[in-house]
Formats: C-alpha cells, sequence, structure tokens
C-alpha cells in the first residue's frame, strides 16, 4: 500500500513539474536580444540565450542557437545539441524527424523523445510506420551501389539493409518491397524474414496475396502464403529473359538482337557478288514454324569459343548470338542454331551466319516480308559486321554497354523490356457484356458501310495533322505503331509503351470500326439517325485471320475528316484508307503522303456526318477479304476491355 502511494506521489510530482514547464514562456530579453523562458511570476527560469525559442510541449522545447535548433528540457539542459537545421514533431511512437543541410543537399535522421539519436541525418529521405513501429530510411549501401531504402526499428536496429527501390508498403506484419538490384517485388516480415521472394510484377496490398509473375501469370496466396491458383493472363507473351546480363540487356531490340522473328521476315540466303555489289539468293527456311512461332537471337555466354565468338570488352567474357525457337505466347521450344553471328547488314536488313554454315536473310520490319523462294535481292548498302566484341557485333555502341554499369539503369531496362514484350496485353481481357437491347440499337447504328468492311495491312497508318492557314494538312505514316496504356487492377500494375502493330505470319489480320454505347459523362457522338439517339463511340479493334478479336487500338468520340477515302481520327493519330476505285489509295502514295483538308470540313460528332460521307457501295465496296465469319470477332459480347 506505501507503495502505491509513493507511485501516485511520484507521479503527481512529475505531473506538476510538467505542467510548471508548459507554463513557461518563451521571452525576449530587451537587453541581449536573446530568448528565455519565463515563470508567470515573469522571473527567468531559464536564462536567455537561445536565437529563437518554442513553447514546452511534454517537458521539451525546441531552441535555435546560431542558426541551428537544439532541443531542452524545462531544466533548461540540452536533449538535442543545436546542431540541426530542422527537428520536427513528435509522433505518438515518440519519435521526430531530424534535418541537416550540407550544402543544397537535405539528409534526414530520426530522433526519441529520450534526446537519443536513433538514426544518424545521413538519409536522403525518411518514411515512419506507425502501425508497424518501423523506420524506413533511403541511404548509401554498403556495396557501394548507391541509395537504397532499408528498414530499422524504432531504437534504431537494422532489420534489413538498404536495398529497396521504395519504401515497403505495410500492412498486418508484412510490407510488400520492390529491389532495388532487380526491379523486381517481393514480400517482407517485420521480423527481417522474406516472406516471397522478389520475382514478381506486382503483388497486392491485402491479407491475401494476389502476384503479377514475370511471366504475366497471376498467383493467389491464402493468409499463409500457400500458393492456391495461378493462371496465365490473356493474350500475354512470356518475356525475353535477361539474366540480368549486360550484354542481354543492352542488346534487346538492337538491329535485330532480341526482336521476334517470324516466317514472314527470315529465309534462307545464298550470297554471291558481281560488278554492282552483292546479292542474296533467297530460299525457305525449313524450320517447324507451328502456328505462328517465332525466332529470336539472342546473346549467350559460352564455355567453349566458336568461331565468330564476341568478346566482352570489361570482363572478357567470350558471347555468341543463338537463335532460338518460341511458341506464339513465348514459351520456348527449341535451339535453331547454336552459334552464330551478324555477318553484315544493308539496306533493309540483316544477314545470319547460323553455326559457321548457312545464311539467314532477315528482314528489318515487323511486317517485311522476305522476297519469294528463288528470288534474288540485291544487297544495297551492305556492310560487314565487326564480330570480334559484343559492341560492333550486336550493333551496339559503347555508350548502350558503358550505361548498364549504373544499377538504376539497368532496372529501368529491365522493366522496359518485360513491358515491352506485353505492352496492349490488357486489350486482350474480355469486352463487358451489353444486354440484347443495346446490342439491337448498335446493330441499327452500324448499318454504315464504313462498320461493315476490314482494312488491311495498309490501310491503317498513324498520322499527323498541323493548321495551314485555314486548312488542315494531314501527313500519313507508312507504318501503324500503336500507343497503349493499360493497368491490372489486381495485383496493381500499369504499363504503358508504343508497339508497331504486327499483321500476322501472313499479313492478313484486319481492322474494323465498330460503335458501342458510350458511358455517362464521356465524349460521346449523338445517334441522330435513329430513334433511340444512344450516345456512341468509335472503337477501332484488330482481328485475327479468322476474325478473332485481338485488341483494341483506340476509342473516340467520332472521326475527325472523311476525305477522299481517308477517314481520320486526329487524336488518335490514326487514318484509315478506303480502298475503292477512283479513290485515294495506299498503293498510289509515296511512304509519306500529305493533303489538305478545308478546316470546316471537319466533322460534327454526329452520326449522320459519317452517313454523309459514306464511300460507294455496290462493286466499288471490297467484299470478303479479311472481314470476320459471322457470329465470330464481331459481336458485342465478347472481345475488349
Amino acid at each position: 500500500m506505501k507503495a502505491f502511494r509513493f507511485l501516485l506521489l511520484t507521479a503527481a510530482i512529475l505531473m506538476c513539474a510538467t505542467a510548471a514547464a508548459q507554463d513557461f514562456k518563451p521571452v525576449k530579453d530587451k537587453a541581449t536580444k536573446k530568448f528565455g523562458y519565463q515563470a508567470k511570476d515573469k522571473s527567468w527560469v531559464i536564462e536567455p540565450s537561445f536565437d529563437k525559442a518554442e513553447k514546452f510541449k511534454d517537458g521539451r522545447a525546441v531552441v535555435t542557437v546560431d542558426g541551428l535548433e537544439g532541443m531542452i528540457d524545462e531544466s533548461g539542459a540540452w536533449l538535442l545539441q543545436p546542431e540541426y537545421n530542422k527537428i520536427g514533431k513528435f509522433d505518438k511512437l515518440g519519435l521526430c524527424e531530424l534535418t541537416v543541410k550540407e550544402g543544397k543537399s537535405k539528409f534526414y535522421g530520426v530522433a526519441n523523445a529520450a534526446g537519443q539519436v536513433v538514426l544518424p541525418p545521413d538519409a536522403q529521405s525518411v518514411s515512419i510506420s506507425r502501425s508497424e513501429a518501423l523506420i524506413m530510411a533511403k541511404r548509401e549501401a554498403q556495396d557501394g551501389s548507391g541509395s537504397h531504402w532499408g528498414v530499422y526499428d524504432i531504437e534504431g536496429r537494422e532489420i534489413f539493409a538498404p536495398q529497396f527501390e521504395s519504401a515497403p508498403s505495410w500492412r498486418n506484419g508484412s510490407g510488400v518491397a520492390r529491389s532495388s538490384y532487380n526491379g523486381m517485388v517481393g514480400l517482407i516480415g517485420n521480423g527481417g524474414d522474406v516472406l516471397l521472394p522478389f520475382d514478381y510484377l506486382a503483388i497486392s496490398d491485402a491479407n491475401s496475396r494476389d502476384a503479377l509473375a514475370k511471366d504475366f501469370s497471376v498467383i493467389s496466396f491464402d493468409r499463409n502464403l500457400h500458393k492456391t491458383t495461378e493462371f496465365r493472363s490473356p493474350g500475354s507473351i512470356i518475356p525475353y529473359e535477361t539474366a540480368f546480363d549486360d550484354v542481354r540487356l543492352a542488346s534487346w531490340h538492337a538491329g535485330c538482337v532480341g526482336v521476334r522473328l517470324h516466317s514472314n521476315n527470315i529465309c534462307a540466303a545464298n550470297l554471291s557478288k558481281d560488278a554492282s555489289g552483292r546479292i542474296a539468293i533467297c530460299n525457305r527456311l525449313d524450320l517447324n514454324w507451328g502456328f505462328d512461332r517465332f525466332v529470336r537471337l539472342e546473346p549467350e555466354i559460352e564455355s567453349t569459343p566458336h568461331t565468330g565468338s564476341m568478346e566482352h570488352p570489361y570482363t572478357g567474357d567470350m558471347y555468341t548470338l543463338r537463335a532460338l525457337m518460341y511458341e506464339a505466347d513465348g514459351r520456348y521450344v527449341g535451339v535453331v542454331s547454336d552459334w552464330g553471328w551478324l555477318e553484315g547488314d544493308f539496306n533493309g536488313g540483316y544477314i545470319y551466319c547460323a553455326e559457321g554454315e548457312d545464311y539467314w536473310l532477315i528482314m528489318d520490319g515487323v511486317n517485311a516480308r522476305t522476297p519469294r523462294p528463288g528470288t534474288s535481292l540485291k544487297l544495297r548498302s551492305w556492310q560487314n559486321v565487326d564480330h570480334t566484341n559484343v559492341v560492333s557485333g550486336l550493333l551496339l555502341s559503347n555508350a548502350d554497354l558503358g550505361r548498364m554499369k549504373d544499377y538504376y539503369y539497368r532496372v529501368k531496362r529491365q522493366k522496359e523490356i518485360l513491358e515491352g514484350e506485353n505492352v496492349g496485353v490488357n486489350s486482350y481481357l474480355p469486352r463487358p457484356q451489353q444486354d440484347r437491347r443495346a446490342t439491337r440499337r448498335l446493330m441499327d447504328a452500324m448499318r454504315n458501310p464504313i462498320f461493315q468492311r476490314p482494312f488491311m495491312m495498309g490501310d491503317v497508318v498513324n498520322c499527323k495533322t498541323s493548321k495551314r492557314g485555314d486548312d488542315i494538312e494531314i501527313t500519313l505514316s507508312d507504318i501503324l505503331v500503336g500507343h497503349f496504356e493499360d493497368r491490372f487492377d489486381s495485383p496493381y500494375y500499369r504499363m504503358e509503351g508504343e508497339e508497331e502493330i504486327y499483321w500476322g505470319p501472313n499479313g492478313r489480320r484486319s481492322v474494323y470500326l465498330n460503335l458501342e454505347e458510350a458511358e455517362p459523362g464521356e465524349p460521346s457522338m449523338e445517334d441522330d439517325v435513329n430513334e433511340h439517339g444512344t450516345p456512341l463511340k468509335v472503337v477501332i479493334t484488330l482481328h485475327e485471320e479468322d476474325g478473332t478479336y485481338l485488341r483494341t487500338l483506340g476509342e473516340a468520340p467520332a472521326p475527325d475528316f472523311i476525305e477522299d477515302g481517308v477517314i481520320v481520327f486526329e487524336g488518335l493519330g490514326l487514318a484509315l484508307i478506303e480502298r475503292a476505285p477512283g479513290r485515294f489509295s495506299i498503293a498510289d502514295r509515296e511512304p509519306l503522303h500529305s493533303f489538305k483538308v478545308p478546316a470546316e470540313k471537319r466533322l460534327k460528332p454526329v452520326l449522320s456526318a459519317i452517313k454523309s460521307q459514306a464511300p460507294p457501295q455496290g462493286k466499288d465496296r471490297p467484299q470478303g477479304d479479311g472481314r470476320p465469319p459471322q457470329g465470330e470477332g464481331r459481336p458485342h459480347g465478347e472481345g475488349r476491355r
């Protein structure tokens, strides 16, 4: 009982002392121009010796001496020496941030309420998880690889050394973290354990975890992190494996290296020379192409160097250029050339030497077509490729390989490759179902021939518009490059990029214009032709040869111009070209063709404006030619996200 009374008395004394300290007021001494603290009777409790002074709170006060902040207790003793440019407020964990400036740079640390420096102010940034009682700090790694985020307890003990690209996101004892060394995401525990390895593109921040793997599989885990389900995202491609090798990272999509080569743009070749230069006699490349398989040239280290091996200028490793075959979705099939090198490049392509014996002609461009078997092709602007080292042998520059020494660039490059193989994959996800009434309304609106015909390779190209006085100048490209910005919801992952649209191994994929009902508030076109007057939008979709939906190329309220058979979507940078007698044809133009349209010819966003610009019907309108079969590819109940 006596002990309990003693504790009560001690607590009361401390409360009185704290209350007394709260009554201290910072006051500026007129004589010295310094700040000190006075009691209610205006007597000096702490002598004036500070340039600035703040009020006491919880027995502590921040004061300034010679432009630097420190912290004192109610007796005037230093809890934190005046060495900091800023001392932050204490949080519920009893921690505050410390800021120190060095030139134009700021560094951060953490102190506790007792005046102990938990983390010295050497971090570029600090974040505190109050729910987990953890400190995250971005600091220099001991391996010299730069600044990364580490994890510490509230006493400053290291739980994870600096190794993360950003501060982990914590929930119920575990955190989602991204490795600085490979750019991949893993799951860590607040006790220092790695719960899921750093092998994922994204992990959901929830009690039950979903993870997006590098091959774009979605893997679900239960609360105990046992795998429950796994499925590949529709339409995804297993990406080019970098193995975090700097040569493989640097050479992806350099010339023809790391590019998907289909049966249309690669063939066997016999090389010869005449007075005019080098000539390739083209023949069929005898490979099992299966259903839309592809070949990729990939550099690899070889243990036993062959003829034509390429040396790494920094490591001395010897590389060769192998040709590997893959299924359409990126699954590995096998080796089709175990070693080789690039023999030369020319205007429009490259020559690969397979295993020192056979030459392959590789056309530059995913939609380029090799000449027919038996055809001779003049290799204009021929240059031999020096394959003594990987820089010249893989058509790189010294800068391409040199920048791979930078960890941050390597991670950025890894992300670029993973997304580059799959950009637009989200466009393969199913289109929302529409009710029968909505489908019937859309069918009525799509009676215009523009919505009934296919647009083939060369009919759909990029375009640019510019103002020329009272006219709009429209410049057509010679290829179609689509911009994609995709997002997975669970786990959340966002990617974007540009990709040349591949028209299939036979060049027979097709594009269609579709109408869909616009969402409320979405830019739309008025249906002023049919009674229901539903707000509409135009959706441009790409289809396989058999009519199967592949992806969406873009959405717009309406076309902006229809002139001489060219349908222009200015905002999308797309033009679709009608093939009809007497009208402008893609075959009649130069690689870049420009024409002008009076600005007043811009179409109003109403369905009747499109109807008035309909192409000629009957014999002038193309029939068939890649049109999706009835019931496939075009119904509004499937295909698009």
